[in-house]
């Protein structure tokens, strides 16, 4: 049975922010962002693969040109990151880089996911569906129904929060698989897990320059899942794309290699699908 693949694009580069020169270790440039919807568009529009961005509210007024792009192919979803990209839980890592991130007080939360919804409205026309949790967490939001219930009341029908296994830290295993938050009372919800190494984390951990090696660990895991009937929903991100990487080159190649072998969704196109398999099995 072969395996859907699920595309998203965290657009999150902040100057003077995570990810900050001190942890890549090397200059980031401050137009990254608006560099990434640019080449983006155009390399998905020549590979005709659909994907999502996950975009930053803050940034939103500053790159609607790009953005407007992206949409105007056809091929693209946009939703949120939040407004800030802070972390929604505490991110307590027990091995790896052992980093520690306090979650935001719960009485910030609710502007953080509140404003993207509005923004991209307004500026956009786009009724935003989906959020992508900053840093993402173990169990994603099963343990907070309390933030649940704002996604819910602005409208967002999925979230992309699980991605860190027990520990706190990467690779999450592909056994886990998207799943409604029905125990938490949001039966609407659908949360869609971030499996294997999100492309920050590896990279960070192997090196930044080693592009042909993560496009190897790529196509490692494309040839082992392909056909085992699973959702991988993959997460890259703006600045990482580019950094060493300039045309987006080992982003085409992955595109390319994969899209023979997934059968590829924006996430909200998933949740459609899931929406209406489950409809014609209760039917």
């Amino acid at each position: 049975m072969q395996s859907k693949l699920l595309i998203g694009y965290d657009v999150e580069r902040l100057p003077g922010r995570v990810p900050g020169e001190k942890w890549v270790g090397r200059k980031v440039p401050e137009d990254t962002t608006p560099r990434f919807l640019e080449r983006i568009a155009e390399v998905h529009k020549d590979v005709g693969v659909p994907a999502t961005i996950f975009m930053l509210g803050c940034n939103i007024e500053a790159n609607l040109g790009g953005l407007e792009k992206c949409l105007a192919s056809g091929l693209f979803e946009i939703a949120q990151h939040t407004q800030d990209h802070y972390p929604l839980k505490t991110v307590l890592e027990e091995t790896g880089s052992r980093v520690y991130l306090r979650g935001l007080d719960f009485n910030r939360i609710e502007e953080q996911i509140a404003k993207p919804v509005e923004l991209l409205k307004k500026h956009l026309g786009v009724t935003c569906k989906g959020i992508t949790a900053p840093y993402t967490y173990y169990r994603g939001l099963g343990d907070r129904p309390d933030i649940l219930e704002i996604v819910a009341r602005h409208g967002l029908v999925y979230t992309r929060s699980y991605g860190r296994n027990s520990l706190d830290y990467f690779p999450l295993d592909w056994s886990v698989q998207p799943f409604f938050y029905d125990r938490q009372g949001f039966p609407e919800i659908l949360e869609i897990p971030v499996q294997g190494w999100i492309d920050a984390q590896w990279r960070h951990d192997n090196g930044w320059d080693k592009q042909a090696e993560y496009l190897t660990y790529l196509k490692e895991v494309v040839d082992t899942h392909a056909e085992r009937g699973i959702v991988w929903a993959h997460l890259q991100h703006d600045w990482t794309s580019l950094l060493c990487d300039s045309d987006l080159d080992w982003t085409r190649k992955f595109l390319e290699y994969a899209a023979n072998k997934f059968d590829t969704q924006t996430y909200y196109d998933y949740y459609k699908t899931k929406i209406t398999e489950i409809a014609k099995e209760t039917a």
